[in-house]
């Protein structure tokens, strides 16, 4: 079926059960930002591939929407479908409960499955719904009925990440939590984000591609924990290893069960932005439970890393950077001896030099390999099967990370591969004046990323640009590369506390021409402790050269000349140690001195 086939399908469905409106997002049942193919219905069905996007059908119409980073993508995916793309925070463009309660008549009733969206969503919803009478119903999961082939829900073997690479076992991590439930005044925590439970269990699988996570959820409680998993998923080694740390073991379907017993009762954390609304409803009903509505204790301790997590971290990063120079040298040689060479075969290529160090355990995502305008897709994904050649002129635009037991990496560079336009210089400049802003801010106690997000734009916006997308996101530690609450944008107001690694990544995305991104990853640490209070800055843990082809050098002042300097002589010194042969020259030669 094509696209339009399957939302008549949909559409048969929902007549079946009484629903005017259908709404599927891009989550799972843990509202994960990368998902198992079983969940990825809204790809499904719609034709769009980007990982950030909702489809709401209703019976006459259809649409999806993405943010900025997807625009581009999602009017190409979409093309020649009935769905329409609605962009998301641009001028005009409704909310989605907003186009639900402007489009619905009275007493409608709008269904998906409350496995997949958030509590608070719902709630939104049941608020904006109220003067119109429009109920909502999250029984119906309607994609098995139409997506005949639908993949299982996976379940690949659970291994532990070791207290080497952790710094603290299971136990000793729930005991931190539950000192802070104490402070809270809970009796207990319900956990269904994947990357909490994996730092708190330290329990790692294959589940979701690219990130090492297991399909679970968790309860702690005052005196008990659990962690429901398919047991078959068990060998004796992990079973002893949480068992012996004070773990419950419990099926992954047991959940709603449990937290409907009268083992659940008192004042049980809920976060409702990280909780679905099936649990949410199973708790909201027993009588014996207090629901308090709060933010995930561990995504909020896990952001900051410990000692063992940073060190590791710092050696994960040297060789991660170690890889890219091996394959960007090759890339280059491949290129200078006229062999073609196309975006696929450079993902392929960082694919094997990353494989090729010691705990690796693959890429942390689909590297973007993006050559001239395909640059402009922020998240363009290139197949071997659709894929530009690479030309000796313009920009190549890598981003890409890797993950290893020692820590989770991500870092973009944007090449020059010969001849550039007077704008393209002048945007990669720009760039780099942002990246380097905000790389040697010095900022007070408190401050957030919203505080410090116009440093990096700052550039730009004094050229009429910007870019549609936060300049910066938290780094998990073998877990899904992006991790909260901290980042960069200007909604941001979590604040920046020492231990927390976040990137630095500005842009420029021109449809149609070109895309310019430079990434790096911070780490706050301390600076300073004065009369005045507290201060922070940030260190930079990515080594790698920026390419000094495209820079227009009288445009850095002496401030940004000396960072640039100081930085290519830091990456020079951390990684030549680690390099011999054609990958150190190559190193020699990229990471060059600039003057004016």
């Amino acid at each position: 079926m094509n696209v339009n086939e399957k939302i008549k399908a949909l559409r048969i469905e929902m007549k079946r059960v009484g629903l005017q409106a259908y709404i599927i997002p891009s989550a799972d049942a843990h509202l994960s930002e990368y998902v198992a193919t079983h969940w990825q219905g809204r790809a499904y069905l719609s034709g769009f591939t980007g990982s950030a996007g909702t489809l709401v059908v209703t019976e006459t119409e259809s649409g999806l929407w993405t943010d900025g980073r997807y625009f581009i993508q999602a009017e190409s995916e979409l093309a020649g479908s009935e769905v329409q793309l609605f962009k998301m925070g641009q001028s005009g463009v409704p909310t989605i409960t907003e186009y639900l309660a402007n489009t619905l008549q009275e007493g409608s009733c709008v269904g998906f499955d409350g496995k997949v969206l958030a509590a608070s969503n719902v709630l939104e919803m049941l608020k904006t719904f109220e003067p119109k009478e429009i109920k909502v119903c999250g029984e119906y999961d309607l994609l098995d009925s139409i997506w005949t082939d639908r993949p299982a829900i996976p379940s690949t073997d659970v291994f532990i990440h070791e207290t080497q690479y952790t710094g603290y076992s299971c136990a000793d991590k729930l005991n931190i939590v539950r000192q802070e439930m104490k402070k809270l005044n809970l009796n207990g925590y319900v956990l269904t984000s994947l990357g909490s439970i994996a730092w708190l269990f330290n329990v790692r699988g294959d589940d979701i591609l690219f990130n090492p996570l297991v399909v679970s959820y968790a309860l702690v409680l005052e005196e008990s924990a659990y962690l429901f998993v398919d047991s078959n998923r068990l060998s004796d080694e992990v079973t002893n290893y949480l068992t012996t740390n004070g773990v419950t073991l419990k099926e992954y379907n047991e959940i709603d069960d449990l937290l409907a017993s009268s083992v659940v009762s008192g004042r049980i954390l809920c976060p409702l932005e990280m909780v679905n609304y099936y649990l949410y409803h199973v708790l909201v009903n027993h009588e014996g439970a207090e629901v308090v509505a709060g933010f995930d204790l561990v995504n909020n301790l896990k952001a900051v890393k410990n000692e063992t997590e940073i060190k590791n971290t710092h050696n994960a990063q040297v060789k991660d950077s170690c890889a890219l120079v091996g394959a960007m040298q090759e890339i280059y040689e491949k290129l200078d001896a006229g062999e073609l060479v196309t975006e696929y075969d450079v993902r392929e290529i960082l694919e094997v030099y990353r494989r090729h160090q010691p705990l690796n355990y693959g890429s942390s995502f689909g590297a973007i390999v993006a050559y001239g305008a395909n640059a402009a897709m922020m998240h363009y994904n290139p197949t071997k099967e659709k894929c530009s050649l690479i030309e000796k002129k313009g920009f190549l635009l890598i981003d890409s990370g890797g993950q290893y037991l020692d820590g989770t990496t991500d870092i973009t560079r944007t090449f020059v591969l010969g001849e550039l336009t007077e704008e393209e210089k002048i945007h990669y400049t720009l760039v780099l004046k942002g990246h380097i802003n905000l790389s040697k801010a010095v900022f007070q106690k408190g401050c957030s990323g919203g505080n410090l997000d116009i440093l990096a734009r700052q550039p730009l916006w004094s050229h009429g640009l910007d870019y549609r997308c936060g300049t910066g996101h938290g780094v998990s530690y073998f877990g899904g590369v992006h991790e909260g609450p901290q980042g960069f944008r200007l909604t941001q107001t979590v604040p920046l506390q020492p231990g927390m690694m976040t990137t630095n990544e500005p842009g420029v995305y021109e449809a149609g021409r070109h895309g310019i991104r430079i990434e790096n990853t911070l780490l706050v640490v301390e600076k300073c402790a004065t009369e005045y209070g507290e201060f922070y800055e940030f260190e930079t843990i990515s080594y790698f050269p920026i390419d000094t082809k495209a820079i227009i050098v009288e445009m850095l002042n002496d401030e940004e000349l000396a960072w640039f300097n100081q930085y290519h002589q830091k990456v020079v010194e951390t990684l030549s140690p680690h390099l011999t042969g054609k990958a150190l020259e190559w190193l020699k030669r990229e990471a060059i001195q600039l003057s004016r």
